[in-house]
Parts: C-alpha cells; sequence; structure tokens
C-alpha cells in the first residue's frame, strides 16, 4: 500500500466479504503477490456483512486501509454500496473473496488505461464470459484489443449473462458508478445483480468492455458462491444461444413457467 496523495488514490481495490475470511485471506493474498500496482497510488478497502466473530476477526487481521463493518447483516447490495461509499479512489476494482488472481499481471493496469483513453467506457469486465453478446472491437494507441458491448435498451429483465455488465471482477469510473445508482438493497441476491443490469442496459452515457480472451480471475469454489442462482441463470443463457436447442428452449420455458405457476 502507498499513502494516499492530496488527490486521492489511483485506484481503490474494494474487497466484498462474508463469513468467508479464509477465502479472503487467499484471495488477498493471490492478489498482491501477482498483481502489477507499481507506481500506482493504491488502496484497499474490505467491507464485511456482519461475520460471525471468528471470520470477522481473520478480516480485521489483513492490511487494509479501511475496513467497513456492519453491526448487522443486510445483504450483498448494502455492502456493496457501503464498501463503495468508502472507496476514495477515481477508480474502483470491485471483487468479491472467492476470486484468483491468475494475470496477466498488468491487466489492472491495462483496464485502467482503456477507461482513461476511451470515453464511453464505465466498466471493464476482468472475465472474458460474454463473447456471444453483440460487440464491436476497438483498439488502443498501443494495439491492445479490448471488446465494447452494445446496450439492448430493453427494460424486461433478462437472464444474467444476456447482458455484459456483472458483479464479477471489473474495474470502474466512479463517474458510472454516480450515473447507474447504488445497487438494489434488501433483495435477493440474484435479483440485485439482475437490476443493476438492465440499469446498465438501459441508459446510453456509458458502455461495458472487456479484453478477449483473457481471464484474470478463477472462481475458488461455485458451492460456497454468494449467488449459486446467477450461476443457474448463466447456464440458461448458454442454453437459450445454443443453435437449433436455443430457439426451442426459449419459446418453451415461458410455458413452463406459467404451468407452475398454476400448480402453485
Amino acid at each position: 500500500m502507498r499513502e494516499a496523495e492530496r488527490d486521492g488514490p489511483d485506484i481503490s481495490v474494494l474487497l466484498v466479504t462474508y463469513n468467508r475470511s479464509d477465502m479472503l485471506e487467499r484471495t488477498v493474498h493471490f492478489l498482491r503477490e501477482r498483481a502489477d500496482l507499481d507506481g500506482l497510488i493504491v488502496e484497499y478497502v474490505i467491507t464485511d456483512d456482519a461475520s460471525e466473530p471468528a471470520h470477522l476477526d481473520r478480516v480485521l487481521s489483513l492490511a487494509a486501509d479501511t475496513h467497513v463493518t456492519s453491526p448487522v447483516n443486510r445483504g450483498l447490495g448494502h455492502n456493496c454500496n457501503k464498501g463503495i461509499a468508502a472507496c476514495a479512489g477515481k477508480l474502483i476494482f470491485q471483487l468479491q473473496d472467492d476470486w484468483e488472481f491468475l494475470g496477466p499481471a498488468d491487466v489492472l493496469k491495462t483496464a485502467m488505461r482503456i477507461l482513461d483513453a476511451d470515453p464511453e467506457i464505465g466498466v471493464v469486465q476482468l472475465i472474458d464470459a460474454v463473447p456471444d453478446l453483440p460487440h464491436e472491437l476497438r483498439t488502443l494507441a498501443d494495439g491492445t484489443a479490448y471488446r465494447v458491448f452494445a446496450n439492448d435498451g430493453l427494460s424486461q429483465r433478462r437472464p444474467s449473462g444476456a447482458r455484459p455488465y456483472s458483479d464479477q471482477p471489473h474495474v470502474k469510473h466512479r463517474q458510472f458508478i454516480h450515473d447507474i445508482g447504488p445497487y438494489q438493497e434488501g433483495v435477493p441476491m440474484a435479483d440485485m445483480e439482475l437490476d443493476y443490469q438492465r440499469a446498465v442496459a438501459c441508459q446510453t452515457r456509458w458502455r461495458v468492455a472487456s479484453l478477449p480472451g483473457v481471464s484474470a480471475f478463477a472462481h475458488l469454489g461455485a458451492d460456497q458462491s454468494f449467488n449459486t442462482s446467477t450461476l443457474r441463470n448463466q447456464r440458461l443463457a448458454r442454453l437459450e444461444r445454443t443453435p437449433i436447442v436455443g430457439p426451442l428452449f426459449r419459446v418453451v420455458r415461458p410455458a413452463l413457467r406459467r404451468f407452475k405457476a398454476m400448480l402453485d
């Protein structure tokens, strides 16, 4: 860590955690060991959603500029919002506590250069998980390629994976955060993410980008994910894009939902 200068840090690293201090410790270790952040003013912020005492003690023992805690558990949306509020950086690198950084070492610097060079880009996703969505390819002056995704502008909720924004590791502008608004609070985690995806998709100021072929993080365990329903939605979205089967599935699935609702 380096002391923040008068204008604040270049980037805030925001780690979001709850009752998984063992995973958080690994995530922090891999990030500090492998990521190239030399020459940057970096602050580390850890936001915890009222973890059990043993976990909270371990969280507070980890080196960070700021630890944000909560007296009661209020859900992922509130945890993210209070963590963002505590960040002083003009850019925020946000990730949950279950991601192992694999590299390349300079991927965060690359994301920062894209955000600095392209005024349309509000967020750079660091997981290459959405290659089939409408996009265009752009390049930085040094030849670095990045995808820029279209906002679909559709007001209805769509499955996770049908839109480019994700709560998986990403770097974003503070102004993007201000313009999109806070995460929904007091709702299930899947609803929170799908609502945020819709908010991103239905505005015209900002676009989402990613780095082709670069997945800089590995998930430490889907069985311990905050948001297992989101993982299910991603599988369903992949099925919808499958040739032949996908169009049939899109027709049959609503009918099955209506039938289930009648039984309930």
